[in-house]
């Protein structure tokens, strides 16, 4: 399952998933048929403690999930709003400098926003955005070379800095996905469930089928909800990215309203 989580749509893992969980439903039914077509009761205590487990750890992994999902969409947030301060601050620059660090910024933010949908979905040793950190270094040499008071470098370095720690936690974020190996036991404790499941069900094949097949589908759309919410950039549920594109739109007004941060 491995390189499968990985490589696969959600979808598509939930569908291999519910395959499997199927195929483990009827080996069950099929082994407890050759052995004893009678009564449940024997093993429907041991069936339920199954299910229990399963739910608990699809419960726990959704959390981490949805927990990652706010954290993303909250450092996209903090960016914007940090790039918002440091646009705001540039403009008290003196004129020679105020154009470039507008222009420099400007592309900074559109160099995030690229990003932010380029690379592999689930790659968990994806590098830093390494264009636009010359970018960020390109901003910290020109208010070093602006110079002025100290109240105004401190300002500036103040900015500066939060946008950096901001870009940082985001790429150490994007990195953070649910282990391979919690993936891999969902996908053991489902099939282990299923094949109890159909194990103990009803004599009759035919009445236990519909609630089987509801189990297996709640279950696997349950792992597909683990994997899209784990994946921020596609699928049902995504990180917005609009912060930081309505900030670039502000930044593109000031710079045609404003003269002096045009090069």
């Amino acid at each position: 399952m491995y390189s499968l989580v990985d490589e696969l749509p959600p979808l598509a893992v939930a569908l291999l998933l519910l395959t499997l969980g199927a195929g483990a439903m009827t080996a069950g039914r099929g082994w407890r048929s050759r052995l004893d077509g009678s009564g449940t009761a024997e093993t429907l205590y041991a069936t339920t403690a199954a299910l229990s487990l399963f739910t608990l750890l699809v419960g726990f992994t959704f959390s981490v999930a949805l927990n990652r999902y706010d954290t993303r969409r909250d450092l996209v947030v903090e960016e914007a709003a940090s790039c918002f301060a440091l646009w705001q601050r540039l403009q008290l620059q003196p004129a020679p400098y105020r154009a470039q660090m507008a222009t420099t910024l400007r592309a900074y933010v559109d160099a995030r926003l690229a990003w932010a949908s380029d690379g592999q979905e689930t790659d968990r040793n994806r590098p830093g955005d390494t264009a636009s950190d010359a970018l960020m270094e390109q901003m910290w040499n020109l208010t070093r070379q602006s110079g002025g008071d100290g109240a105004r470098l401190r300002l500036m370095a103040d900015s500066l800095t939060r946008v950096d720690d901001a870009a940082w936690r985001r790429e150490a974020m994007a990195r953070e996905h649910i282990p391979l190996s919690v993936i891999d036991a969902l996908a053991v404790f489902l099939i282990l469930s299923a094949f109890s499941l159909g194990y103990s069900g009803a004599a009759n094949a035919r009445l236990a089928r519909p609630p089987h097949a509801l189990f297996l589908i709640l279950a696997a759309g349950a792992i597909f909800l683990v994997l899209d919410l784990d994946r921020p950039r596609s699928g049902l549920v995504m990180v917005n990215q609009a912060p930081m594109r309505e900030l670039s739109g502000f930044m593109a007004r000031d710079l045609a309203a404003d003269a002096s941060l045009r090069p």
